[in-house]
């Protein structure tokens, strides 16, 4: 039987006053991998060692843009070295967004090759960086959680990788026997969840994952155009598993051009990163510019401008 280890009172202060002091000395610092989106990460201190971060969106918000975008900011502009699982779109396609991401380029021109000498000679330039990042890249249609247990481990220790981003937990197998495609219930949905929390803490690293929230109406209802905790839960309640929950939003996607606070501002070109659930932080709506040509989300141009 594996020896289960055994605290102290003394022991369990002792760990503790450590943190307390370490988290004194870096109180104006991001303790965790930077997101690159300032507000996020004055919310969140980064993304933390051993946390699940659910990143929930209906169809069409950018799940996959987003974590396109993630990869950007955190293995290319910050040095980390990052895993990526994609179980939704194969390599060549991440490739296309990774390059008009840093390129500047569109996803329509990348994807039929419709580059003029000077675009082509200018991505080659804006892309040196992509080259060097350390982002490690597993593309397969069909993994169980074995296989990726198997992947994150090798990535951990063969590669030293310190966060991985998985696309998305609905398409991972229940078993190896599924076929592409099969829907999870429920209670595969929620044992899948809290075996990805049990590996970022086996592991010591932060994984993110993408999760596909339901976009119905309920009777003569429509949910909250607004993500909540609720929608989440509707999919057996695996918020519970998590230390973060982000809910993507773009109003221009509903044809709404204004936010729906008393400014009244627009919202054309913007999105929320919506922290509904932080394990011990507090919660907050961030607002981000969505650059849907290039399938970009990017820091307002004003976040920017003011140090962390």
């Amino acid at each position: 039987m594996e020896e289960i280890p055994i605290v102290t009172p003394r022991e369990l202060k002792k760990e503790f006053l450590e943190k307390l002091r370490h988290l004194f000395n870096t109180s104006n610092e991001i303790t965790g991998i930077p997101s690159g989106f300032k507000k996020l990460d004055e919310v969140t201190n980064g993304f933390q060692p051993g946390d699940l971060i659910l990143v929930g969106a209906a169809p069409g918000m950018g799940k996959t843009s987003f974590a396109v975008s993630l990869l950007n900011n955190i293995a290319i502009q910050n040095k980390y070295a990052a895993g990526f699982i994609s179980l939704e779109i194969s390599s060549e396609q991440l490739m296309i967004k990774m390059l008009s991401t840093v390129g500047d380029i569109s996803v329509e021109k990348l994807r039929v090759g419709l580059l003029n000498k000077n675009e082509l000679e200018s991505i080659d330039q804006k892309t040196k960086e992509l080259e060097n990042a350390e982002l490690f890249i597993v593309d397969h249609p069909f993994l169980t959680i074995d296989n990726i247990r198997h992947e994150a481990y090798y990535l951990v220790y063969g590669h030293q990788i310190k966060i991985l981003i998985l696309d998305e937990l609905q398409l991972i197998a229940a078993s190896s026997k599924d076929k592409v495609g099969k829907i999870l219930n429920k209670k595969e949905l929620l044992k899948m969840t809290g075996q990805l929390k049990e590996l970022a803490v086996e592991l010591n690293i932060p994984i993110i994952v993408m999760v596909g929230l339901p976009d119905r109406k309920l009777g003569r209802r429509y949910y909250s155009r607004r993500p909540l905790l609720f929608n989440m839960r509707r999919l057996g309640g695996i918020d519970k598993k998590a230390d973060l929950v982000l809910f993507l939003y773009r109003p221009e996607y509903y044809r709404i051009d204004e936010w729906d606070d008393d400014e009244r501002n627009s919202a054309i070109g913007q999105a929320e990163i919506i922290v509904a659930k932080n394990r011990n932080r507090r919660l907050n709506n961030i607002r981000v510019k969505f650059n849907g040509h290039l399938g970009r989300f990017e820091n307002l141009k004003e976040d920017n401008d003011v140090p962390f």
